[in-house]
């Protein structure tokens, strides 16, 4: 028997992207609460990434010691210096490149944009979390990186930071995704239901693309460089309705499969609960889970502890720190 966590009921964009992409994937990895037992890299320098950016956007893009600061305050609870190396372009250093960048790149972007603040705390409104209904007994939780204000035109958007490779940074595919991701819905709906609808724009991903040059050329010398580009993925009101109707459907199949779940047994033939599927196990550098999908017709006989090189960890978002806690109530507009 498999004993309930309390995470089982919170659902979030990034759920619902691992549900997305195989219903067996998220069996083990929220279910399970399985991870692979080594330091997430790209996860922490994400993290660090936000917080840096986040000190810009709240004290200007001229301030890139302070933001380099808030990088590494997080980052070296993680990761050594002598690491740098292996993770190049994804380093500090790189970090600090592209910090620079950001004022050479948008200079203006503080003049012709104004950060919120919330009106009942009178914090900046960046690192904003909290829940959002869907209907009227399920709520979707979220983590919001930003609220800004067209000062042209009054209109409201989200600024969403993404890193990547420098050579993914202009992947047309990439950007595809991001007009019908589950995360660009959940912060639009969170949008729609703070403001007038007329009023909000959406949200624009802010990629930056990291590379590091170990030999130079004619063109360019050798060290970090940065390319950031911006993707606007507005929604509109009747786009959100079908986001909303394709993100109850989901949240209801994963309760129909963790009430499925309850009734299965590891003297079943196979687990009926939670499908694989195939087309997700090459993503992302493949799963972690392929060979126990490959091997077990039912998980439910080996599933008592995390096998060899993974460990326990049941992902939270409400365990997460944020400058603004919010519980948001539906408008009824969308």
């Amino acid at each position: 028997m498999i004993t309930e966590h309390p995470t089982w009921a919170i659902i979030d964009s990034s759920k619902l992207d691992d549900y997305d992409r195989c219903p067996r994937y998220f069996f083990y990895r929220h279910v399970l609460g399985w991870h692979l037992d080594i330091p997430a890299h790209d996860l922490v320098f994400g993290q660090s990434w936000h917080n840096a950016r986040e000190y810009q956007l709240i004290n200007g893009y001229e301030e890139v010691e302070g933001a380099m600061n808030a990088f590494l305050q997080y980052y070296r609870q993680h990761f050594p210096e002598s690491s740098d190396v292996n993770f190049r372009p994804k380093t500090p250093e790189g970090a600090y490149q592209a910090l620079i960048n950001f004022g050479v790149t948008y200079p203006s972007d503080l003049d012709d944009n104004r950060l919120l603040r919330n009106p009942d705390t009178d914090e900046p409104f960046t690192e904003i979390s909290g829940t959002v209904p869907i209907d009227d007994k399920r709520v979707l939780h979220f983590r919001m990186d930003s609220i800004l204000e067209r000062v042209e035109d009054g209109m409201i958007f989200s600024w969403d930071h993404k890193t990547t490779h420098g050579k993914w940074i202009h992947n047309y595919f990439n950007e595809m995704a991001f007009n019908l991701s589950n995360q660009n819905g959940t912060y639009t709906h969170c949008l729609y239901c703070i403001f007038p609808i007329e009023q909000v724009l959406g949200v624009e991903f802010c990629g930056t693309g990291f590379e590091y040059l170990s030999r130079g050329s004619a063109q360019r010398s050798a060290g970090y460089y940065s390319t950031l580009k911006r993707v606007p993925a507005y929604r509109s009101p009747d786009q959100m309705n079908v986001w909303l109707w394709n993100t109850l459907d989901k949240v209801k199949d994963i309760e129909r499969d963790l009430d499925h779940l309850m009734h299965c047994k590891g003297s079943d033939e196979v687990m009926t609960a939670f499908r694989m599927n195939p087309g997700g196990c090459n993503k992302y550098r493949g799963c972690e889970f392929f060979d126990y999908c490959n091997l077990w017709p039912n998980p439910l006989r080996q599933c008592q502890e995390p096998p060899y090189g993974f460990s326990e960890k049941f992902w939270d978002p409400t365990e997460l720190d944020s400058r603004n806690k919010v519980k948001l109530e539906w408008s009824g507009d969308e």
